[in-house]
């Protein structure tokens, strides 16, 4: 049972994932049309394409020259993305806009691209993954610098390996932390080489946006400048601004101040449905009503009814249910209440791979809850495949993925209010009386749970500590680094057979997809909270080399929330890094009371460099549940008051 802890994916519920999106996915594509919308080089705001890069309408990627002033936002910007731009699949159909353009900006998470025909990045000297911290250099090759006030930010460069074409090698600037919201974002690289050893020319839109910098300076170009790459030195370079904590968060955090307005110190309606003993636990099923924002049942495929608000805040269409099970300790009582922990189920999963953990859970007095992962469960399976043929209905993923994730508030809600669940016999002792420890709640997401988790924690105050198991964020990141995204790869290429513009459209659909993940949220999770809201403590599991979340990714998100690491983190020579878990301080003594990343060593080969999938060696994505010692850092952590303890002794965590 306890491999079940950390443990999501199950092999065969992704052959059944697989069959099911293949079987149901249309094929169209994007073609790379010669007719696309002519390329001008133009002010800010004209829903045109960009000159600074003609291999594409949308590069480079992400850009000012995609958006238009606009008073009535925080960032004073809104997306403008050209209706005749976006990449289209097989029947013709481009992506559709209109949600898009209600953005006040991009996604924390972006990552530049921009075509570099017969690009040698290691000619061109840039700073690789394994050596971030070379680009905070003033004499780098890349700069990626915040315009707002003049830091350079760390950052990393790959070509992209999934577009084979010579012609159009996609150069990808990857931030090592999550972008500051509502800040202006400079990228430029130069010194660029090509295969041959030629230099790479500038583009003519790029001269041109030089020539008018020297007439009147340019903010964005004056910050290059000022960090240490002139732009006449450039061969490319571009700006654009990132989204808004309202613009991002603003959608789910109307959604549950609204909820939590009505409720008050209260807890939503609630049914048992059943209640039955099996070993030290009690599986209680049942339903709770929450306020529906999604239009029809909200099922899945179902978008926001917001189509009348330019922000896209939605409006409550009445009451829809929500399916949970909770694993109750049998040896629970009014003397002895129980703890509870919300889980987060893994990829397109259920809400009942909480019973295994629950159950021993249950055993050493701890209970379990969950939900399923509305937009990201079993249930939504037809829906993805529709999504991957037609992109334009990736906007009711992201929306179905928020009321997601108020039904996981108004979970810990039952749990947390005296008026929720211990009013009912299912969670009450021979007495009578609640068996729950109201004050004890705490949430543990693994995989998806560890990738989605960050967004209702950083919400609520109804708990404090917070465990994301081998998770991370920004799933532009995540996907073509993981061999998950092996099974999803046919149809979509079936749908957008051209490689460039699935390199687009995967950059493209995180604007969306932030809403529902830790991308949009990581930044108010440890530090910053909303208003009224606690911060929370939250520890990182990592297993190193993990073949279906990436290490960069959980690490990127151990910079942006500020988490050291314990350390000794990997024994020498394990790492590939010049400088292993860069900008990530160590934890300075144990018991650690706070936020933290644990990295896990089974001996898997470090992962590959590049956007690749790791796939040397044994996965060891699930193995962390094999391990009594992470078992115990869990269970050390959960507490109200709880810590990180030193689980290892002297050396690294590893378990041959």
């Amino acid at each position: 049972m306890v491999q079940r802890l950390l443990q999501p994916g199950r092999t065969r519920r992704r052959a059944t994932i697989v069959a099911v999106v293949v079987a149901l996915a249309a094929s169209p594509a994007c073609t790379a049309d010669a007719d696309r919308a002519a390329v001008v080089t133009e002010p800010a705001g004209t829903g045109a394409c960009d000159g600074t890069d003609t291999a594409a309408c949308l590069l480079p990627w992400p850009s000012d020259r995609y958006t238009r002033a606009d008073a009535t936002t925080p960032t004073g910007r809104r997306l403008d993305l050209p209706a005749d731009g976006t990449p289209a699949n097989t029947d013709g159909i481009r992506v559709d806009v209109t949600e898009w353009n209600r953005n006040d900006g991009y996604s924390p998470s972006s990552i530049g691209i921009t075509v570099v025909p017969d690009l040698d990045i290691d000619a061109s000297a840039l700073p690789a993954q394994g050596d971030i911290g070379s680009s905070l250099d003033r004499d780098a090759n890349l700069a990626v610098v915040d315009v707002d006030t003049g830091a350079r930010l760390a950052a990393w460069a790959e070509t992209d390996t999934t577009v084979e074409d010579p012609a159009h090698r996609v150069l990808r600037v990857v931030p090592a932390a999550g972008l500051p919201e509502g800040h202006r974002i400079a990228i430029g690289a130069r010194n660029l080489v090509r295969t041959d050893g030629t230099p790479v020319p500038r583009s003519a839109g790029y001269a041109k946006l030089v020539d008018e910098h020297a007439d009147a300076d340019q903010p964005w170009l004056q910050a290059l400048e000022d960090a240490g790459l002139p732009p006449e030195d450039a061969t490319i370079a571009w700006s654009f601004t990132v989204a808004s904590a309202d613009g991002l968060s603003g959608r789910l955090r109307h959604m549950w101040d609204e909820t939590r307005t009505d409720l008050g110190d209260g807890a939503p309606a609630f049914r048992v449905t059943s209640s039955d003993d099996a070993g030290a636990a009690r599986i209680v099923r049942g339903t709770f009503d929450m306020p529906r924002y999604l239009q029809g049942d909200g099922g899945p495929g179902s978008a926001f009814a917001n189509d009348g608000d330019p922000n896209g805040i939605p409006t409550r269409q009445g009451t829809m249910t929500d399916e949970f099970v909770c694993i109750v300790p049998k040896s629970a009582s009014s003397t002895a209440p129980a703890p509870f922990v919300l889980y987060g189920h893994g990829l397109l999963g259920s809400r009942d791979e909480a019973l295994d953990i629950g159950s021993l859970g249950a055993s050493v007095g701890i209970g379990f809850c969950a939900v399923d992962w509305l937009g990201m469960s079993t249930a939504d399976l037809p829906a993805v495949a529709a999504e991957l043929a037609d992109l334009s209905k990736f906007r009711a993923h992201a929306d179905r993925m928020q009321q997601g994730q108020l039904g996981f508030l108004l979970l810990g809600r039952l749990l947390a209010s005296a008026q929720g669940f211990g009013t009912d016999p299912a969670f009450q002792d021979d007495a009578g009386r609640s068996a729950i420890a109201t004050g004890k709640l705490s949430f543990l997401g693994a995989s998806q749970g560890g990738i989605l988790g960050g967004a209702a924690s950083a919400l609520t105050s109804d708990w404090n500590q917070v465990i994301l198991a081998v998770g991370g964020m920004g799933y532009n990141l995540l996907l073509d680094r993981s061999v998950d995204f092996d099974k999803f790869v046919p149809p979509f290429q079936a749908a957008y057979p051209d490689a460039l513009d699935r390199a687009i459209a995967l950059q493209l659909i995180q604007n969306l997809w932030d809403r529902g993940e830790n991308t949009a949220y990581a930044q108010h999770l440890t530090a910053q909270p909303y208003p009224g809201v606690r911060a929370k403590n939250v520890m990182l599991l990592e297993a190193f080399g993990d073949h279906q979340v990436a290490n960069v990714s959980t690490e990127k998100l151990a910079r942006t929330i500020g988490a050291p690491r314990r350390a000794p983190t990997l024994a020498d020579g394990r790492s590939t890094d010049s400088t292993p878990f860069f900008g990530i301080d160590t934890i300075a003594s144990f018991p650690h009371r706070g936020s933290g990343l644990i990295v896990w060593d089974f001996g898997t080969p470090a992962p590959p460099a590049a956007n690749t999938p790791p796939r040397a060696g044994s996965d060891p994505h699930g193995k962390l549940a094999d391990v009594p010692a992470a078992l115990g850092l869990v269970v050390a952590f959960i507490p109200p008051d709880g810590a990180i303890t030193n689980a290892c002794g002297d050396g690294p965590c590893r378990t041959p």
